[in-house]
C-alpha cells in the first residue's frame, strides 16, 4: 500500500532498485462483517509500539499466546492474513469482493481471528480475508515474517487513533474528544466502507478526494488523467504496480513532480509520483515521514501535525531506477526501467532476471534478495536473450 507503486518493501540504492507491490482495498459484501467485531474494553486509551519499516506501520498482536507482526492497513476495511501456518482462523462466515491495487477483482471467503491482543486491547472476532497461498505479497511477508494486516475497522465505529512515526507509537481511543488539544491542521474526511477519503489540491487543481492508505509506502498515486499542472521528468514502459492477484498489463508510465500538494491547509512541496492508468488517487504512508496524523472516526477529522513546518513541507521524494517483481518460479524479474536512469544507461532492460548477488546465486530465493544488508553490493542479471549484466548498488 513512494513514487507508487506500491511497494512492499524498500531498498536504497545509489543504483536504485525495488519490488512494487500493494495489498489493495477489502470490500465486503455486506456490512454484518464488521458487526460482530468487538473490543472488550471501553472507556479506552491505549499507546501501542510500532515501527515503521520500509513504508509501512508494524505493530504487535498477540495471538494465542504468541506475538506476530502485523501491518496497520487504512486501505483495508477488514484485515488480511497471509498465512495460514501462523495464527488458527475460524470457519468462514461469508464471502467478500478484494479489489487489488492491479484492479484485480476476486471473491474470498471471509473468517475470523476468535480473540487477539493488541496493546492492551482485547479484539474478539477479527474478521480477516485469507490471501491466495501463491499471491506477490505472501512472498515479501513470508521472508520478512510479517503474518497479515489490521485494517481500518479496528479503529471505525467512533474511535481514534494517533500514528507518531518520530516517537514510535499509536495511540487507539474511544473517548470522545481525545485529541480535540492536538495542535496541526485539521482535515475533514469521509468514509467509504470504512476506509477515510481526504481531500486534496495541486497547486491548478480542484479539491478532490483522495484515499488515506496507510498500507502503501508510496506519498502520493495518481492516475493519468488527474493531475494537468506538473513537470514530466522520465518515462517509461512496462508494469510498475502489483496486487495479490498479480501486476498490472505493461503501459507507458510517467514519472512527473507537482510543485505543491495541499491538504487541509498544509502545503507539500516537490512531490514526485507516476502516472499511470491503474493508479487511484492514494496519500501513502510516507506522509508520516514527516508528522503524525490523527484518524478521528467520532468527528470524521484529520489532524496533521507537521514534524517540522518551514513555509510548508518539502518532500523532494525521488524514484528507483527500476522496479522488480517476483514470478511463480521465486525469481526477481525487471518490470520497468526508467529510460534516462543510471541503471538504464549500464543496460538494465524490461524481462531481465536477477540471478546472483555478490557471486552468490540467488535463482529461486526470494529472502536472499529481499533480507540483503546495507552497504555496497554487486547484482548481476541475465536477459531473455542470455546477455549476462552485472549491476552495482549500494543498499
Amino acid at each position: 500500500m513512494t513514487y507508487r507503486i506500491a511497494q512492499l518493501w524498500a531498498i536504497s540504492y545509489k543504483i536504485i532498485c525495488c519490488l512494487m507491490l500493494a495489498l489493495g482495498m477489502v470490500l465486503p459484501a455486506s456490512a454484518q462483517y464488521f458487526s460482530k467485531m468487538r473490543i472488550k474494553e471501553k472507556d479506552f486509551c491505549d499507546t501501542i509500539p510500532i515501527e515503521f519499516r520500509g513504508g509501512r506501520i508494524i505493530i504487535p498482536v498477540e495471538i494465542e499466546g504468541r506475538t506476530h507482526q502485523f501491518i496497520f492497513d487504512t486501505g483495508c476495511s477488514v484485515g488480511l492474513v497471509f498465512t495460514d501456518r501462523a495464527v488458527t482462523l475460524k470457519k468462514k462466515f461469508g464471502i467478500s469482493l478484494i479489489n487489488d491495487a492491479a484492479n484485480h477483482v476476486r471473491l474470498r471467503d471471509v473468517k475470523r481471528i476468535p480473540e487477539m491482543h493488541i496493546g492492551h486491547l482485547t479484539v474478539r472476532n477479527y474478521r480477516v480475508v485469507l490471501t491466495p497461498k501463491q499471491s506477490m505479497v505472501n512472498t515479501e511477508y513470508d521472508c520478512q515474517q510479517i503474518v497479515g494486516c489490521i485494517g481500518s475497522d479496528l479503529i471505525s465505529k467512533h474511535r481514534a487513533v494517533k500514528i507518531d512515526t518520530e516517537k514510535g507509537f499509536m495511540v487507539i481511543t474511544d473517548r470522545h474528544g481525545a485529541f480535540d488539544g492536538e495542535e496541526g491542521f485539521r482535515i475533514p474526511f469521509k468514509e467509504d466502507v470504512r476506509v477515510p477519503y481526504l481531500q486534496v489540491a495541486t497547486r491548478a487543481d480542484k479539491q478532490r478526494w483522495c484515499m488515506f492508505d496507510t498500507g502503501s509506502p508510496n506519498f502520493l498515486d495518481v492516475r493519468s488523467k488527474d493531475i494537468t499542472d506538473a513537470d514530466t521528468l522520465d518515462t517509461a514502459i512496462g508494469s510498475i504496480t502489483a496486487g495479490i492477484y498479480g501486476k498490472t498489463d505493461e503501459e507507458r508510465v510517467m514519472m512527473i513532480r507537482l510543485d505543491s500538494l495541499c491538504i487541509g491547509g498544509c502545503v507539500f512541496r516537490q512531490v514526485t509520483t507516476n502516472l499511470q492508468s491503474a493508479n487511484d488517487f492514494v496519500l501513502g504512508s510516507a506522509v508520516l515521514k514527516y508528522g503524525s496524523m490523527v484518524i478521528d472516526y467520532n468527528k470524521h477529522q484529520m489532524i496533521f501535525s507537521p514534524y517540522h513546518y518551514d513555509n510548508g513541507v518539502m518532500v523532494a521524494n525521488t524514484f528507483r531506477d527500476f522496479v522488480m517483481m517476483p514470478r511463480g518460479d521465486d525469481n526477481f524479474y525487471v518490470t520497468l526501467v526508467w529510460s534516462k536512469s543510471r541503471s538504464y544507461a549500464l543496460g538494465v532492460r524490461l524481462g531481465d532476471r536477477l540471478t546472483h548477488i555478490d557471486g552468490i546465486d540467488v535463482s529461486g530465493n526470494p529472502c536472499a534478495y529481499m533480507n540483503l544488508a546495507p552497504g555496497n553490493h554487486l547484482i548481476t542479471f541475465t536477459s531473455t536473450q542470455g546477455e549476462v549484466k552485472e549491476i552495482p548498488i549500494e543498499r
